[in-house]
């Protein structure tokens, strides 16, 4: 009787080794499952915030009112930015500003600058000047020591006014200066002269 109950036992343990077999292949095929369904959706999708929106949104209660600063202000804001943060480099002792005839700044910071488009001539002081002159008719170039601002001179062969386009202090001449101011003037082209009634080097600065 022994033996039988021997034989008829051993199933019983095989059952069981089987069961925890079969259990292990399931739980190994649901691993693998699930890493090839995270393999093969490589592309999650991403929730977007309420922020963000497919859709375009018109803004609602909007007037014109609501802008506190128009074009104007903020041009003069970012001028201000501009200016302040633009450091003005000083000139060497011996530099003097053409329009001012002072010394200690250059011409483009200098504080008698005219604005675009006010003024006939690029200095704007009252002194005599050294100015270069081209007539626009005939091309003809001169130069002159008897320059002053918005003053012209006319030119001797087309007989039209013509401003200087280039002009710079007499303090400091070179050699074209020098040679201009050995000249005689002719008081007959020059609008200082026929204004003033006699020779504008006359006037007292």
């Amino acid at each position: 009787m022994a033996p039988t109950a021997n034989f008829l036992s051993q199933p019983t343990n095989s059952n069981h080794i089987g069961a925890q077999i079969e259990t292990m292949n399931c739980s190994m095929l649901n691993t693998n499952w699930m890493q090839l369904s995270h393999q093969a959706e490589p592309f999650q999708p991403k929730l977007l915030s309420p922020t963000w929106s497919t859709f375009i949104t018109p803004c609602v209660n909007y007037s014109p009112s609501q802008d506190t600063l128009s074009l104007s202000d903020l041009t003069e804001q970012f001028a201000d930015l501009a200016l302040d943060k633009r450091t003005l480099k000083r000139p060497p002792p011996s530099y003097m500003c053409h329009l001012c005839f002072q010394k200690g700044h250059y011409i483009k910071d200098c504080p008698k600058a005219r604005p675009k488009g006010e003024g006939k001539t690029p200095y704007q002081g009252r002194k005599r000047c050294f100015g270069e002159f081209k007539c626009p008719k005939c091309k003809r170039k001169w130069m002159s020591g008897n320059s002053w601002a918005n003053i012209g001179q006319d030119c001797i062969k087309c007989q039209i006014n013509v401003y200087p386009h280039k002009q710079r202090p007499l303090e400091k001449p070179d050699g074209l200066d020098v040679s201009d101011q050995s000249k005689v003037h002719p008081q007959h082209l020059c609008q200082k002269c026929r204004e003033l009634g006699f020779y504008c080097r006359r006037v007292l600065q």
